[in-house]
């Protein structure tokens, strides 16, 4: 697959470059040039399929890798996502089955069986991460199919640098049955005001919450669905605005481009920890303070919309890094909430 950036669409670049650098030499991030497409008959086909089968598939697309289902399952594991059903509306695609308990590890693994190699960089590239979340995407799905989970679901993802929300687009592009993608905000609603108001400051000071991952005033991947929805000459002036600092504004017309098929709640401290305590009286689950997020935007776009479709949560962190903010929320100690949780 060759690569274009997001301040071109003539300039190719190889699959080796997207996976070593960040920035292009035009200082766009690197995009697929033709994304691949799955038609109906193949969507149905990730359903007989493992896990590791689907996620070494797509890589193989992206990267011109020949990974099988036994590399890529001996990199991060027979069973690194768990899913659990809230209730009839929503579930959980827990990503941090692994040794660290964190999504981190199984994106550092898939890195790993790329490159057949332990002499992994130190950062992977932003590509990477993003690729290696969509062809997790493919694999979540596949258990769904196989299991005759109703499609096309919605997908509830924390907003972070939006490679979660942006994953699920692509994911959505190349023909998964993704309805509406909902990017999860905290107190730092950019995405949400430049989705919803066309406009998005970047020079502000990010506000300092219980959700860190999501403390990103204008996250950097937003670049590559301006870039998508929008073209290069969207993409760079962004970019630059976020350089120098100062406000991004999208005209109404572009603006609706933009949001279409995505929406971002926002969730402050009282409803998150309100979200937290809801779970777990309501649905006997301890979540994560971000599938928490998530969960209190489902229900903030529910709510809006009058939507009741099916809701995937991908989330991406054991709740055992959160005792003390979980223990708070449910009026427990420490010390008592990790006795529960054997």
């Amino acid at each position: 697959m060759l690569y274009l950036t997001t301040g071109s669409k003539t300039d190719t670049y190889t699959a080796a470059r997207a996976l070593r650098e960040d920035r292009s030499p035009d200082g766009g991030f690197y995009v697929p040039m033709r994304l691949p497409r799955f038609d109906n008959s193949q969507i149905k086909a990730l359903g007989q399929k493992s896990f590791s089968q689907n996620v070494a598939e797509v890589i193989n697309l992206f990267f011109g890798t020949r990974l099988d289902s036994w590399s890529v399952e001996f990199a991060i594991g027979r069973y690194p996502v768990k899913l659990v059903q809230l209730t009839g509306r929503e579930a959980v695609a827990e990503t941090w089955h692994n040794p660290s308990w964190r999504y981190s590890r199984l994106a550092r693994g898939i890195e790993k069986a790329i490159l057949h190699s332990d002499q992994i960089s130190p950062v992977p590239s932003d590509w990477l991460m993003v690729a290696s979340r969509i062809a997790v995407l493919f694999g979540i799905f596949g258990e769904l199919i196989r299991d005759g989970a109703e499609m096309p679901m919605d997908v509830a993802v924390p907003n972070g640098d939006f490679s979660g929300p942006m994953a699920a687009w692509y994911a959505r592009e190349m023909g998964l049955p993704i309805a509406n993608i909902l990017c999860c905000c905290n107190d730092n609603n950019g995405t949400w005001r430049l989705l919803h108001k066309g406009e998005i400051r970047t020079d502000a000071a990010a506000l300092h919450t219980d959700t860190p991952a999501c403390d990103h005033v204008a996250p950097r991947d937003l670049e590559r669905l301006i870039y998508g929805t929008l073209g290069p000459k969207y993409a760079v002036s962004f970019r630059e605005v976020c350089q120098n600092g100062g406000t991004f504004y999208l005209e109404p017309e572009q603006q609706n481009l933009l949001r279409k098929g995505m929406y971002a709640p926002v969730t402050g401290l009282r409803r998150l920890e309100s979200a937290v305590t809801n779970l777990y009286q309501n649905c006997r689950y301890l979540p994560d303070p971000y599938t928490a997020l998530c969960y209190s935007g489902i229900l903030d776009y529910r709510s809006v919309t009058g939507e009741g479709r099916r809701v995937l949560i991908i989330s991406e962190e054991s709740p055992g890094y959160s005792i003390d903010f979980l223990a708070r929320c449910l009026g427990l100690s420490p010390w008592e909430l990790k006795k529960r949780m054997k």
